[in-house]
């Protein structure tokens, strides 16, 4: 039971009273039967407020995608004779985003009411809704019964893919193209052969067929489409400087995102896709496989990723992948480099891979570095941290390149450009027929 500011009204009322008896005390017979009144009047308000006067539901997504924003709808219902005045409150997972006032509304007698809400979860994950508590009004208006209706609901909570979005993430798993039922062709310097079209100017020569270009008196070339049944091995770091926040997402996240994506693409595109969590020790591994099974499988294992307070043992990782993967490989590593020391182990370990394995280093290039190195200084501060973000760029810069001229590939963008960078860069490999 909750009192109502009318009831202190009236019992401030009541004390004024009291202390006006000192000039005129027969002020006292007045703040006394006022007080009696009172607590006369709330005992009869709470004893007309109805237990269980609202049934209520709640309908939510079972999957929700990161940071976007999602409707939970309540459905409420006055099981009394009696107009209700109430307050509801859903009992939202603490790190979701959700309105902060109560729902407040009126409801007939024997009536029904939707009423919706907004909630945001940057968070992946399984999260949970706890019980839904409202509050309702007594008659007399002097207190408000307050009860909880027991509700729990596990949602997940999807990376945010941007482009296929959490809801085509389901009609995806059922495409097709996934299952490899149709041959989706990416033409352009694979290794197997398509068809056979007119020259173009831009062709190279040596795709010309001299016997096709005599037999019809005009240059024609061979088109070829990108190998299938290839194998990708996607890694990602949850070391700790996968950790720091770049705007509402951690540097895992963006990783994720583009993982998925890539995992999504290669897989549309007839390879086999596997997953490769790690810290200092394997989290998880899931072998290169086909099929939306595989699909649903890695998103599964990339949604309650987290990043660990530990240093990646990049050595171990990757003497375990080479070892689990004996047929050519893509690897496609997602991880950070700001750490030299760590950033050296990085480059003995991947650069051993070939020429068996074709290795890939993704990584996002620090925007707060940058603004650091073209924001003028203008105190003594300033100028040590410029020093210090100069140092730790050409540290950066320096794996990249080391990372580069031992013949490893890479991909360093900043944040919101990591996932169509990472696509161009798997798609460009299929056409050159690198892997």
């Amino acid at each position: 039971m909750i009192f109502t500011p009318r009831f202190f009204l009236i019992l401030a009322l009541s004390i004024l009273l009291s202390i006006a008896s000192i000039w005129q005390p027969e002020s006292v017979v007045m703040s006394l039967a006022l007080t009696v009144l009172l607590f006369a009047a709330t005992l009869l308000d709470l004893l007309l407020t109805p237990r269980q006067a609202l049934a209520i539901t709640r309908d939510c997504d079972a999957v929700l995608t990161q940071g976007v924003n999602t409707t939970v709808q309540l459905r409420l219902r006055n099981r009394t004779h009696h107009r209700l005045r109430c307050w509801v409150r859903d009992g939202t997972p603490s790190d979701f985003l959700s309105p902060e006032e109560s729902i407040h509304a009126f409801l007939a007698p024997h009536s029904d009411m939707t009423v919706d809400y907004t909630v945001r979860s940057d968070e992946r994950g399984t999260h949970t809704f706890s019980a839904i508590d409202y509050r309702v009004s007594g008659p007399l208006g002097l207190i408000q019964r307050q009860e909880s209706i027991p509700d729990s609901a596990r949602v997940s909570v999807f990376p945010d893919i941007s482009v296929a979005g959490a809801r085509d993430l389901a009609v995806s798993l059922g495409s097709p193209y996934l299952m490899g039922r149709r041959p989706l062709l990416m033409r352009g310097e694979g290794r197997e052969f398509e068809s056979l079209r007119e020259y173009q100017h831009d062709d190279d020569y040596r795709s010309i067929d001299w016997k096709a270009t005599a037999k019809k008196g005009r240059l024609i070339s061979r088109q070829f489409q990108a190998e299938r049944d290839q194998r990708l091995l996607i890694l990602i770091d949850l070391g700790r400087l996968m950790n720091p926040r770049i705007g509402a997402y951690r540097k895992l996240d963006y990783a994720i995102n583009a993982a998925v994506r890539l995992a999504q693409t290669a897989l549309a595109k007839g390879d086999l896709v596997g997953l490769l969590l790690f810290s200092d020790e394997i989290e998880f591994y899931l072998p290169p496989h086909k099929g939306n099974a595989q699909f649903s499988a890695i998103v599964q294992a990339l949604v309650s990723a987290q990043p660990q307070p530990t240093e990646p043992d990049y050595r171990s990782v990757f003497h375990y992948a080479a070892r689990r993967n004996t047929r050519r490989t893509l690897m496609v590593c997602f991880t950070d480099l700001l750490d030299l020391d760590i950033s050296q182990t990085l480059v003995e370990s991947m650069v051993p891979l070939q020429p068996r394995h074709l290795p890939m280093a993704v990584t996002i290039s620090d925007s707060d570095l940058l603004n650091v190195l073209h924001t003028v200084p203008e105190e003594g501060i300033d100028v040590y941290r410029h020093v210090v973000a100069q140092e730790v760029l050409n540290d950066y810069q320096r794996t990249i390149r080391a990372l580069h001229s031992r013949g490893v590939l890479t991909v360093n963008v900043p944040a919101g450009e990591l996932t169509p960078a990472t696509l161009n860069r798997y798609l460009e490999i299929k056409q050159s027929a690198r892997l």
